[in-house]
């Protein structure tokens, strides 16, 4: 019956259904005042958005083969005072501001990165991470595949591409924002467990893998079984190899992605780990997208299990893993911004200097569109 079925159906169409970013693009990024700033469109009108609890910067990771959008959220309080307000514009709940801010109080320095799922982009996942990231009092990253979003038709969309997408993620966060390896969290949603399995199979060192409504496969959508290589997304052939805390949520009513693939998962881990690493759980009447809605809560059990699983720190990270994510980093894109592609290493320390050796051609001027 699988042979059957694998042949019926073409990979080529496999992997065209599997990337499905919106068209156009849920939000926009606009480059003032020297940085990003992030604006999610919402029912055709681009928004504004402004936060008491949370500081949101903006970045794109750019090179010839990858462009990653992304934004991060991390947690403050604005110095602001705040005005009574007659306007039917403005409602001000001064119990609730109250309460996130309390909560702001007992953040700790750990990081999400969420690798959202298909149909989506950062237009639709900012209001997940802003809950998430004010409930449990973490900081959160959410960024795009490269060909989703702002970022939709310039490049070509793969399975590689997403791997490489999210180790820069990953890289930066690490380079640029200064958060420790075993601070961070890979988040996988839907066919975003895919990338984010994989990552974790590479930096043991992690604090943990969340895969909320995952997949086995792209192929054991269509009915379980080994598709052998033409499969794409194999994670119940990798979760084996993953060193850091897992944690498996599922809906028992996803009608998307039956939670026959976390069971899958868990079991396939247990053939040859432990069980002190993992944990599955089945929210009760949850289906596929409106499971966000009883994560976000953080109040019943299930909240609590996620504020421990957080609780939790990575281990130790070898050289080897060190290196690796010292070479993938990306520095953020800048619009407008210079870069000399020097011909030689040696570092030029006059600008006379430089323009005699641009006359003899040992550089280009180079201006990122």
């Amino acid at each position: 019956m699988i042979q059957s079925l694998s042949n019926l159906i073409p990979n080529g169409l496999v992997k065209k259904y599997s990337f499905r970013p919106p068209n156009p693009a849920q939000y926009v990024f606009e480059y003032r005042d020297g940085k990003y700033q992030f604006y999610p469109i919402i029912k055709g009108v681009k928004k504004q958005i402004f936060s008491y609890y949370l500081r949101i910067d903006s970045y794109i990771l750019k090179n010839d083969k990858l462009y990653v959008p992304l934004i991060h959220l991390s947690g403050y309080v604005q110095n602001t005072k705040i005005e009574a307000s007659s306007s039917k514009e403005c409602s001000f709940n001064s119990k609730s501001f109250q309460d996130e801010t309390e909560k702001l109080t007992q953040r700790r320095r750990m990081l999400i990165i969420f690798s959202h799922a298909n149909a989506s982009d950062l237009g639709d996942v900012y209001s997940f991470g802003e809950r998430i990231s004010i409930e449990y009092g973490v900081d959160f990253i959410a960024y795009d595949y490269t060909g989703y979003g702002i970022g939709f038709g310039q490049f070509k969309i793969s399975e590689q591409q997403t791997y490489e997408d999210l180790q820069s993620v990953l890289s930066f966060a690490i380079n640029r924002l200064n958060y420790s390896l075993n601070q961070i969290i890979l988040w996988g949603f839907s066919i975003g467990s895919g990338p984010a399995t994989e990552i974790a199979t590479r930096f043991g060192g992690l604090a943990g893998l969340i895969l909320q409504a995952p997949i086995a496969s792209i192929y054991n959508w269509f009915g379980d079984g080994d598709y052998g290589e033409q499969d794409i997304y194999v994670n119940y052939k990798k979760i084996q190899y993953v060193r850091s805390n897992i944690l498996i949520i599922h809906g028992d009513a996803d009608n998307i992605v039956g939670h026959q693939h976390s069971e899958k998962l868990y079991n396939k881990y247990l053939q040859y780990n432990g069980i002190g690493k993992i944990q599955l759980t089945f929210v009760k009447d949850a289906g596929h997208n409106d499971l966000q809605f009883h994560i976000e809560r953080g109040l019943d059990q299930l909240g609590v299990q996620i504020q421990n699983f957080f609780k939790q720190k990575g281990g130790a990270f070898s050289e080897k893993e060190n290196t690796l994510l010292n070479l993938c980093y990306i520095k953020e894109h800048i619009p407008g911004q210079h870069i000399y592609q020097c011909n030689s290493l040696r570092k030029f320390s006059s600008q006379e200097e430089i323009q005699k050796n641009n006359r003899k051609a040992l550089f280009s001027l180079c201006t990122c569109e």
